[in-house]
């Protein structure tokens, strides 16, 4: 994918429907409809399997992009915390008990099952969340890894991204925000015909 003179190698995943989601499809809009899903074990292993591709294409010295196409049932949702725990790994709390036998917080963060991380993934520049709005418009959310070896700009994935973000510091000790930091560009109204023609 040409971005001015950025060659961005990118692979395009697609989350598509399970057995889980057809046994649920019967109880859709029904009140024992059990809610809405975060798939980001799902959405880790679609990362999982592409990035050994990215990797060998790439060659180490190309930034690089694996987007993720929602195409599973509508309680699916990829979102912002669905991305950053498929990328930084489970999101929890540490417990500590005090000396009157009281518990207390004594940190949160991204504690296990990592996928992105220091020395993991390090090829990998930018996590792309593709979506469908309608039947002429497609949606990018890109979440830029902070451990990449070759990073790419953010100004230079404003023709393409809608939002971007970037989780500074996911695997810090203490009280970690589970939420990335918006990036703040020029946000471009063209809505990526080049996603859409890579997506179909």
């Amino acid at each position: 994918m040409s971005l001015g003179s950025v060659t961005l190698v990118s692979e395009i995943k697609q989350l598509d429907e399970n057995d889980q989601d057809q046994n649920l499809a019967p109880l859709w809009g029904t009140q024992n409809f059990p809610g809405t899903v975060a798939p980001s074990d799902r959405v880790q292993g679609l990362l999982g399997r592409a990035y050994p591709q990215i990797k060998q294409s790439c060659e180490g010295n190309q930034p690089s992009m694996i987007a993720v196409y929602n195409n599973s049932a509508p309680w699916n949702w990829i979102d912002i915390f669905t991305a950053a725990n498929a990328m930084f790994g489970s999101f929890g709390f540490v417990l500590g008990l005090h000396a009157d036998q009281t518990i207390a917080v004594s940190g949160h963060g991204y504690l296990s099952e990592r996928k992105v991380t220091k020395d993991t993934f390090r090829f990998l520049s930018v996590v792309g969340v593709l979506k469908r709005l309608n039947d002429d418009v497609m949606r990018l959310d890109c979440y830029h890894n902070p451990f990449a070896t070759v990073a790419i700009e953010p100004t230079q994935l404003t023709a393409l991204a809608n939002e971007q973000y970037i989780h500074p510091n996911p695997h810090d000790r203490g009280f970690v925000s589970w939420a990335p930091t918006r990036i703040e560009t020029q946000s471009s109204s063209r809505l990526t015909a080049l996603a859409v023609h890579l997506c179909v």
